[in-house]
């Protein structure tokens, strides 16, 4: 029997609760053994016990790369969790592989706008990202041994995730916010059925195509009505796929694993 594991951080587990359970069900009658486990925990496990793959939840590339030096598949590669967890280095990906974009900076003194987005480089959920009027707005927000890039602020037309699984898009959703500039589900965001373009969902494919990854989303903001590559989500949650789409994404990424 194949086995595998579902791994969070610890902190982010019992929010992923339903997600993790209906993994596991959904394997299970496959055939399939999978077991949950803490990221910090893994490598002490797989001192007794051997396994065929890892769903990986959270966000640390390297204990990815030490599972891949094992041989074990892992879903998404670290090639893909490196990349989507550092936004300076998806920007630099969007650059390197012709991919409109909107453009990041390291120092806000670049941007040249007056406004300006700063985002830590490993943030994610809308956690970490202010908006700045002056240098020293910036400096207030900073935190110690925190990098940041900075992107001018667009009143942009629309804020969208593209999910791409086995490098399909299988739903789309067009996220608006209600408190502030931001419009991430978690901050309190509403979500809505969106239709992608052709164009959209060929660079959505390309991008996951590129990093060989399995489950991912990817985020554009529309500017002046063209729509501009924003971010690379790994691991990309499920919530907004449900409410918006009644997808269950939890099957169609079970269904992949057992395939593959």
């Amino acid at each position: 029997m194949l086995s595998g594991l579902i791994i969070y951080s610890r902190i982010d587990k019992d929010k992923n609760a339903w997600f993790i359970n209906r993994c596991i069900e959904n394997l299970t009658k496959k055939g399939i053994s999978l077991i949950y486990k803490d990221e910090d925990d893994v490598l002490a496990y797989l001192e007794d016990n051997k396994i065929d793959f890892v769903i990986y939840r959270s966000r640390d590339y390297r204990l990815l790369e030490k599972l891949e030096a094992r041989g074990i598949r892992c879903f998404n590669n670290a090639l893909t969790n490196k990349t989507a967890n550092n936004k300076y280095l998806s920007y630099l990906f969007f650059v390197k592989n012709n991919i409109t974009c909107i453009p990041s900076f390291l120092s806000f003194e670049e941007v040249g706008s007056l406004l300006t987005i700063m985002k830590s480089v490993d943030g994610h959920g809308g956690s970490e990202v202010f908006l700045l009027k002056a240098k020293e707005d910036a400096i207030a927000h900073q935190m110690p041994n925190k990098t940041y890039i900075y992107q001018p602020f667009y009143q942009n037309d629309g804020d969208l995730r593209l999910y791409v699984l086995n490098k399909k898009v299988v739903g789309a959703v067009l996220r608006k916010g209600n408190a502030d500039f931001r419009s991430n589900f978690s901050l309190g965001g509403d979500v809505e059925i969106y239709q992608p373009e052709e164009e959209l969902i060929k660079t959505a494919e390309s991008i996951a195509t590129l990093l060989n990854a399995d489950y991912i989303g990817v985020d554009f903001l529309k500017v002046n009505n063209k729509w501009l590559a924003n971010e690379i989500e790994d691991p990309v949650g499920a919530r907004m796929l449900y409410k918006a789409l009644g997808i269950d994404a939890s099957i169609l990424l079970c269904d992949y694993i057992f395939d593959s």
